[in-house]
């Protein structure tokens, strides 16, 4: 079984006010630690996507700066940096011979997750018939949502290169393959989403790092 990641880390962060993928978390950047997470789970092929300030995350990933792909069109949405990031994934079967992966992670920058939460979600594809498996988690008013990051299957790779932000991107494909729901009892990992400033303090409790 082969599994890839796409980590999405090109927007412009406006509403933090500074680059999210430099973020400071704990005694390394957020995207530094995003990648650890990846590299220390069950996958196996890891594609950076960058484009704002790419060259100061380069610097900051050092040697795993050659996962990074550059998207010159992130400026146009968040759906143009996962078409690039599978279209990578495409290039590698073909132009160097690399398996077609079997599962595909896909992360945005902005929602930190853990290995052990990651390895669950693919365990969970791989022992059922889910195109996709996205984790759940309930809120205070007892709804059930959807949670991040998700898994998809390798089969949607096509779908998943021709995503546009006309068509909602990610969105879109979800809709298209309605996922299998993998509930995440008091795990905050799976809802938090580092939009703006105020959440920042919350979240690295959660994760048990400092500022």
């Amino acid at each position: 079984m082969t599994i890839a990641a796409i980590l999405l880390a090109a927007g412009a962060s406006r509403r933090m006010g500074q680059p999210k993928p430099l973020l400071t978390w704990g005694d390394e950047t957020l995207i530094e630690f995003e990648y650890g997470q990846l590299a220390a789970s069950l996958v196996d092929d890891i594609v950076i996507v960058c484009g704002n300030r790419m060259e100061y995350v380069r610097r900051t990933l050092g040697d795993a700066a050659r996962h990074i792909v550059f998207n010159p069109r992130w400026p146009q949405g968040r759906s143009t940096s996962l078409a690039a990031g599978a279209a990578a994934l495409l290039r590698r079967t073909v132009e160097e011979g690399a398996p077609r992966p079997d599962a595909i992670v896909i992360q945005n920058v902005d929602q930190p997750t853990r290995a052990a939460i990651i390895d669950r979600l693919i365990m969970e594809r791989a022992t059922g018939a889910h195109d996709i498996v996205q984790p759940s988690y309930v809120d205070a008013a007892g709804a059930i949502h959807g949670g991040h990051p998700v898994v998809v299957s390798g089969r949607l790779l096509e779908e998943l290169a021709a995503v546009t932000e006309a068509t909602f991107g990610l969105r879109a494909v979800v809709q298209a393959h309605p996922p299998h729901r993998v509930p995440f009892e008091r795990e905050p990992a799976v809802w938090l989403d580092l939009d703006t400033p105020d959440v920042l303090d919350e979240a690295r409790r959660a994760f048990g790092v400092t500022g």
